[in-house]
């Protein structure tokens, strides 16, 4: 596959896997919420609405961190050579960095964050970590091969 075919596949399945993370972050801190007020969620439950959330956040939270993955990145590749030593985590970081922005403009914008998930603190930290996991997704599909 061609250089930017690649990158572009990459991007992609790193935005995939990066909305799926965030998603399921976003659920579990929801669900962990609901559990302290002593509601009782069974497994099935857990998993279904698991789904439903990523199902449902797909449409519209999966364009903006495509959008934000693809700024970031770009960002990123043109930096790398310049990074030195944190070069091999230029794209990880910038993946992290792309959601943690997203998630923070997405608070400013609405006055409190859309994302239940991500209205604490580490509820936050977890679901950028998303970002990192794409980024490194992305990193792992455009390296060169032998």
């Amino acid at each position: 596959m061609k250089t930017w075919g690649r990158r572009i596949l990459a991007w992609l399945v790193a935005a995939l896997v990066t909305t799926a993370l965030v998603s399921l972050g976003h659920s579990l801190f929801v669900q962990g919420e609901l559990a302290a007020l002593g509601t009782e969620l069974p497994v099935h439950v857990r998993a279904g609405a698991i789904i439903r959330d990523f199902v449902g956040l797909l449409p519209t939270l999966g364009p903006i961190l495509l959008g934000a993955l693809l700024i970031a990145f770009l960002i990123a590749g043109f930096l790398k050579s310049r990074a030195g030593l944190i070069a091999p985590f230029a794209y990880p970081l910038a993946g992290w960095a792309a959601v943690a922005l997203a998630l923070f403009a997405m608070k400013l914008a609405f006055g409190f964050s859309p994302l239940a998930g991500a209205r604490t603190g580490l509820g936050f930290l977890v679901m950028s970590l998303g970002g990192l996991v794409g980024g490194t997704v992305f990193a792992w599909m455009i390296r060169k091969r032998p």
